[in-house]
């Protein structure tokens, strides 16, 4: 390993680990607040009735969220004027934290419906940029159509 590699293997954790660390954490201060303003949300919103347990969109959101931190870092690594993959990638970001402002099943739907949109815009947008950075919002891409079909199967069953 040569020294310049030892030197950025060294000092991804570090850096890696706060950008993955700060979408996590800032992306629990919506659903946080919003439970704790009104804690039969869920219920209220009609998620009880997706037949999928709360705990599986935790798991999957906790990778996400971390994942999508990661892609910044190497993006950040791979290209010098990162603002247009960055703006969309935030664009995304702030809409999946604003799911909790969706008042039923049907509002959650379409927020899953433009989050899939977001999710393929972004990837292919971070595609151009860095192939590397893109990899990491894939389980993002991947998740959104299988929340998606998860909703619709909740809506057409009630």
């Amino acid at each position: 390993m040569t020294h310049t590699m030892e030197r950025r293997a060294a000092g991804f954790w570090p850096s890696g680990f706060v950008y993955a660390a700060v979408p996590l954490v800032v992306a629990q201060i919506p659903g946080s607040v919003a439970f704790a303003v009104n804690p039969n949300l869920a219920t209220e919103i009609g998620l009880t009735t997706v037949g999928v347990p709360a705990w599986v969109f935790i798991v999957v959101w906790l990778i996400i969220y971390p994942c999508m931190g990661i892609a910044v870092w190497q993006l950040r690594r791979d290209v010098l004027d990162a603002s247009v993959p960055l703006a969309v990638l935030l664009a995304g970001y702030l809409q999946t934290t604003l799911f909790w402002l969706s008042d039923s099943v049907h509002a959650v739907a379409v927020a899953d419906a433009t989050g899939l949109l977001l999710a393929v815009i972004t990837v292919w947008v971070f595609s151009r940029y860095s192939g590397a950075a893109a990899r990491w919002l894939l389980p993002w891409l991947a998740w959104m159509p299988v929340t998606l079909a998860i909703k619709i199967v909740a809506l057409v069953g009630s």
